[in-house]
């Protein structure tokens, strides 16, 4: 008797296995639910991220030395390195200088990751934005160097401004798509 029902158990857990296996709403590893998957978008999206926060620092580097210089009104904080104090145009320079850096090797981490072709057409807009703004940040320094306040205002306005709005645009966008996909992961992956 005892065996009996072992052996239904038994056939009864090989069904609920073979049925959780097709179930809708659950997937194998191949389907996206693979760790490795989801731990490469989330490191792209924090990569993302981290460009994006690079270009927004970039602009205010750049507004913040043309309000400091047509002021004269210093703000410490943004200068303010261990290496002290820079003063507008030096934090601007050591701003832009930085953060092309950082841009460079942001590109190579990202294009690293297997998600990496997800979000390319976005990243590669991204990266046409950021060379805008790392452009203008070098043509305000030179407007501010040489007493232009007015000139270097409409380089930010006109090439800065527009530019990090596309990217940032560029960076929502890819960033949702891949937070859709780890989102839905649990869904899927059950």
């Amino acid at each position: 008797m005892k065996d009996g029902i072992r052996a239904s158990l038994k056939k009864q857990l090989l069904l609920a296995s073979l049925l959780h296996l097709y179930a809708p709403g659950t997937a194998s590893a191949s389907d996206g639910c693979d760790i490795s998957n989801i731990a490469n978008m989330v490191k792209t999206v924090s990569i993302l991220r981290q460009v994006e926060n690079s270009l927004n620092f970039l602009a205010l580097s750049q507004i913040d030395a043309i309000a400091d210089i047509a002021t004269g009104v210093h703000t410490l904080e943004l200068y303010n390195h261990e290496s002290g104090f820079y003063g507008p145009l030096g934090g601007l320079r050591k701003a832009t200088d930085k953060n092309e850096t950082l841009l460079n090797n942001f590109d190579k981490a990202i294009r690293r990751l297997a998600t990496f072709e997800a979000v390319e057409p976005q990243y590669r807009d991204m990266q046409e934005n950021a060379a805008q703004i790392i452009a203008a940040g070098y043509a305000v320094l030179g407007k501010l160097e040489s007493g232009d306040t007015a000139e270097a205002t409409r380089v930010y306005a006109s090439t800065t401004v527009v530019a990090l709005n596309e990217a940032r645009a560029d960076a929502y966008t890819a960033m949702s798509g891949l937070e859709r996909s780890i989102s839905l992961a649990g869904v899927r992956c059950r």
